[in-house]
């Protein structure tokens, strides 16, 4: 048997074929790895050094009081939801559907709690989330 008649090499060469992420996906992907990367390592830092987020968040929201154990329920959430995001990432990355779930989560999250919680009304970092999740969600519908 020659080597273009094997089963076996044909039916791998078509997996391989199906599996090929885009390039703009690998390129979105890897942006929002080191973004959402960054940030989880920040709040991870917020952790071991709570005094100092406190000190940031009221900097930066003057319009509200932010106590020290807010700051910290801030970071652990945060945390977890930047890991939640990480975690959806990876999967989307695996070009698994179920990672656009969790992204989304993540990114519905933070929306809600930039906008409604802490009344920041930055359109751009706004504008940016939701395109990459349009995005995203286009890319999953082919996804398995």
């Amino acid at each position: 048997m020659s080597e273009n008649q094997n089963p076996e090499i044909d039916s791998t060469d078509d997996l391989t074929k199906k599996k090929r992420r885009p390039l703009g996906l690998s390129l979105l992907l890897i942006f929002s790895f080191v973004y959402n990367g960054l940030l989880m390592l920040v709040m991870i830092a917020g952790l071991i050094f709570p005094d100092i987020v406190q000190r940031i968040l009221q900097q930066y929201y003057k319009q509200i009081y932010i106590s020290g154990t807010t700051a910290i329920l801030f970071t652990v959430a945060g945390t977890i939801v930047f890991g939640l995001s990480f975690f959806g990432l990876v999967l989307l990355w695996r070009y698994k559907r179920r990672g656009f779930t969790y992204y989304a989560l993540a990114q519905a999250i933070l929306l809600f709690t930039l906008v409604v919680i802490l009344r920041s009304y930055d359109y751009t970092n706004i504008a940016i989330a939701l395109a990459v999740l349009v995005i995203f969600g286009l890319y999953a519908k082919n996804m398995k």
